[in-house]
This record gives structure tokens, C-alpha cells and sequence, in this order.
């Protein structure tokens, strides 16, 4: 662009994740077919594209709001913009064959509330998805041959990954709609405006993912459908299974025991009546001062471990008959990841006029 801006980025390698805004267009002239030991080979086949890319992202340049819902039109909108892209012409996006989609949903919750979501996530056990699943304070991940599930706060997201690429970009942009009328700083201020704005909104959002992975696929539709193939129905009904399959096995696998005498007895039982009175202490201490204040009155060694064995027993001291000060309840008791629940976004974001872009012009961001 004049201003120097990139407006598109277009390489020959894999993304780096699911948040890489960038668009990959690799060349291809193998293919893997299933050899005579029934073990996928490669073999040479008519050339072909494969490509990859955050539409949300592409589309308009940060996916806090605003994502497509009908995806046949998405790829026929994506398949164009390559065509433009590469100067080239290229097959409609009906005969392009789907390895593989994403679908998330969007929830509005406070930063508390979402991070008392995870809390109560990292808690529980998931035998069927534990291998290479990973926990933080602010995102789980739970991957599988056929799909992944993944839970994050988007404001932390979109702190780390895309705050600073749209900074660059909207003080560039500032600058050229108001060329001689305000000065860099003023662009400048009205660039952080409006990223402030953006991340008030994504500080307040859970989102929820599910990639649907070409093993998935090809066990649904036989082989790897077109996109033609692909519903807006049978996208949401991956979802909201894999979803509620994984959650349903957590609450299973957990077995949670949070009244007095039931953690008592499951304290003792599991590991002695001398350790589990001390953990009984431990978990009185988290019950009715929090977190916080207990990990001060321990050494950090002996308050991890301890914890570790309160989680391993199935023990949570949150919701219990205690009265709990620190832990004051800010996540919706009936929220769950679903697409009934009625903190679910889908309505269009407000933007104050003199911030709106249009469709185009955030297209440049990506």
C-alpha cells in the first residue's frame, strides 16, 4: 500500500495457529493414498492448491465480532479475494474439497467470571481427551484425532496476538483518511481509541472452538466433502456434540465432593487420617479465605502440592456449604458453552460512527 502498510500476506507454509492472520497458498503435487499395507503413502497426482486462513481474520482483520455464519458464502468470498490476490483464475468454491473447519461461538462474560470458568475446567478430569490436552489460567485445549475443543478468553488472545498488528495498521489508516487535516499524534490517539475499544469488548468474551479435523470428514461424508457438501447444520451439530460430549465426561470424570463431611471422609479414605485432617485444614483455609490469602500463609512448594492432592481427589472448594468470601460467584451458575445459553453473541457489536470501518478497509489488516 502507499502507506507501507502490508495489506495482504500470502506464503508457502503452514500457519503458526488458529490466531496467524496471515493467508497460506501452497503449491502441491503429491497426495496421500492408502498403500497396499493399508498405511497412507504418498504419491505424485495433478498439481494442486492448498490453502489455509483465518476468514474471520481475513475478512476483517480481528475476530472479537463480527464472524460469518453462512459458510458456503464464506469460501465463495474467500476463493474471489485469492483470485484477485494471485491474478489468476481458479475453480468456484463449490469443487473445492474441506480438510478442515472451525467453528466458534462467542459468549459475553466478564474477565472474573471467565476466569472462574477455567478454574472450575482445570479441575476436572477428561480421561478420553487427557493425552496432549493443556490447562491455563485463561484457556484450556483439549485436542483428539478427529477433533479439538478449546476454550480461551479472547481478551488475553487478542492482547497477545492483535493488538500491535492493528495498531501499525489503524494509525496508518487515520493518517490517510485525515491527510493534511491532523497531525501523527492525533491518528495516533484515535488508533488507541479505538483498540481500546476493541479490547474492552474482547475482555468480556469467552470464546469456544471446535476444529472439525479431515479424519472427521471423511468418516461423515466418506471421503473429503466439497464445500458444497459442507452444511451450516451439520457444522453446528458437530459442535454442540463434541462440546457437550466433553464437558458431560468432565462432570463424570470428576466426581466432585464439595460438602463438609464428603470431603472428610473422601480426605481420609484417600490418603490417611493423619494427612487427610491436614488437607481438611488446607481445604477450610481455600473455602473461606481464597486463593490468594491462603497461598500466603504457605510455602509455595507445600501450597501447590497440596492443592494438586485436593484436585486429584476429587475435591473442589468452590460452591461448597462453607460460606465463601473470596470466591463470590461471578460465573453464571446455569452457564454452560452451549448454543442455547442466552449469554451466547450474535447480535452486531456497537461502533461509534466516526470509528466505523468499513468491510474493505479492515480486510487490510489481515
Amino acid at each position: 500500500m502507499a502507506t507501507g502498510e502490508v495489506r495482504y500476506e500470502l506464503f508457502a507454509g503452514e500457519l503458526l495457529g488458529s490466531w496467524d492472520s496471515r493467508i497460506s497458498v501452497i503449491p502441491k503435487d503429491e497426495m496421500y493414498v492408502i498403500g497396499k499395507n493399508g498405511r497412507p503413502v504418498k504419491e505424485p497426482c495433478e498439481p494442486y492448491l492448498e490453502i489455509e486462513a483465518s476468514l474471520h481474520k481475513v475478512f476483517f482483520g480481528h475476530n472479537v465480532y463480527g464472524g460469518p455464519t453462512d459458510f458456503r458464502q464464506a469460501c465463495c468470498d474467500f476463493i474471489a479475494l485469492i483470485e484477485e490476490l494471485l491474478s489468476v483464475e481458479l475453480p468456484g468454491a463449490d469443487f473445492w474439497t474441506v480438510h478442515r473447519v472451525d467453528v466458534a461461538l462467542v459468549y459475553r462474560l466478564p474477565k472474573a467470571a471467565c476466569k472462574e470458568f477455567f478454574d472450575g475446567i482445570c479441575l476436572m478430569n477428561f480421561p478420553r481427551r487427557n493425552r496432549g490436552s493443556a490447562k491455563y489460567s485463561m484457556a484450556v485445549y483439549f485436542p483428539g484425532k478427529t477433533t479439538t475443543v478449546k476454550f480461551y478468553h479472547k481478551g488475553t488472545e487478542f492482547q497477545v496476538h492483535d493488538r500491535s498488528r492493528l495498531r501499525g495498521f489503524f494509525v496508518n489508516l487515520f493518517m490517510h483518511l485525515h491527510q493534511d487535516k491532523k497531525s501523527d499524534t492525533t491518528s495516533y490517539k484515535k488508533a488507541e481509541r479505538k483498540l481500546e475499544a476493541l479490547q474492552r469488548l474482547a475482555d468480556s468474551r469467552l470464546r469456544a472452538e471446535v476444529e472439525i479435523h479431515s479424519d472427521k470428514l471423511q468418516y461423515d461424508f466418506g471421503c473429503n466433502p466439497k464445500v458444497k457438501d459442507v452444511t451450516d447444520a451439520y457444522l453446528q451439530q458437530v459442535y454442540d456434540k463434541e462440546v457437550e460430549k466433553l464437558l458431560r465426561e468432565g462432570k463424570q470424570g470428576m466426581d466432585t465432593v464439595r460438602d463438609t463431611r464428603a470431603v472428610m471422609r473422601r480426605l481420609n479414605n484417600l490418603y490417611g487420617a493423619s494427612t487427610g485432617q491436614r488437607l481438611y485444614g488446607f481445604w477450610s483455609s481455600l473455602c473461606t479465605l481464597g486463593d490468594e490469602v491462603t497461598r500466603q500463609h504457605y510455602a509455595k512448594t507445600v501450597f501447590y502440592r497440596n492443592r494438586k492432592l485436593l484436585e486429584e481427589a476429587g475435591v473442589s472448594w468452590r460452591g461448597t456449604d462453607i460460606v465463601v468470601v473470596a470466591n463470590d460467584g461471578l460465573l453464571p451458575v446455569d452457564f454452560a458453552p452451549i448454543r442455547s445459553d442466552k449469554r451466547l453473541c450474535f447480535l452486531p457489536a456497537r461502533n461509534r460512527e466516526e470509528y466505523q470501518v468499513s468491510r474493505e478497509m479492515m480486510r487490510q489488516a489481515a
